[in-house]
């Protein structure tokens, strides 16, 4: 590694902590440059605006993130489960982990909902495009699944792939989401752990998609008098 690529990922290493701990707006970029031991001047070499240097960590955050979805897919691929048992194991899975990886979720939250409302951030659509084909790579394994699931009966969708995916993604990132941002509320407010909000959220996805063993009985029309 040459020392541009050096000094590049201390930046963002610096950048990292710092967003982490005190959160994205909080953060100047001279904070940055102070604790990656170079100028100001230098750091704009590599990234020209805050915003580019916060898609950069956020990247950073994104890929063991959805490596480890991805590996968590194919041990369940191989492991010869139903659909249904495949996408129940998998959103406890990632439950379980971002549990572990709140940091993360908060970033997301926080880059989601305060930092891209600013008049000033914008990206252009080939950057817009490549980011969010990052943030949907759970949107495309749970596809795999529901489709297997469909396949082998032990699943039956609602509603096409193509509504029901992101609702199930929007439904958990958004409740992850909340929990992260206010896990010592949680308990406060409804007497249980926010984890246990999260896998009866998953448990009522499941049970929503397990086809019915009996058709439901038809209304019979009440006789006309």
């Amino acid at each position: 590694m040459g020392v541009k690529e050096q000094t590049r990922e201390l930046v963002l290493e610096a950048a990292e902590s710092l967003f982490l701990t005190k959160g994205l707006l909080e953060v100047s970029m001279e904070e940055i440059a102070a604790l990656a031991n170079c100028t100001r001047r230098n750091l704009y070499r590599y990234f020209e605006t805050k915003e580019s240097l916060v898609i950069a960590v956020l990247r950073k955050l994104l890929a063991p993130w959805n490596e480890f979805q991805q590996e968590t897919f194919r041990l369940l691929r191989g492991s010869g489960l139903t659909g249904r048992q495949e996408l129940s194991y998998f959103l406890e899975t990632l439950a379980r982990h971002l549990e572990i990886h709140k940091d993360l979720v908060r970033f997301a939250a926080e880059f989601d909902f305060v930092f891209r409302e600013r008049p000033n951030f914008q990206l252009d659509l080939s950057s817009e495009k490549s980011m969010y084909a990052e943030f949907q790579v759970t949107e495309g394994l749970i596809s795999q699944i529901l489709e297997k699931g469909e396949k082998d009966g032990s699943l039956k969708l609602p509603a096409p792939p193509s509504i029901l995916v992101p609702t199930i993604t929007t439904v958990l990132w958004a409740l992850g989401q909340r929990v992260a941002l206010r896990e010592n509320l949680i308990h406060r407010e409804f007497g249980v752990e926010g984890m246990t909000l999260i896998q009866t959220q998953i448990d009522l996805i499941v049970i929503a998609l397990i086809p019915e063993k009996e058709p439901r009985a038809k209304k019979e029309k009440p006789n006309e008098q």
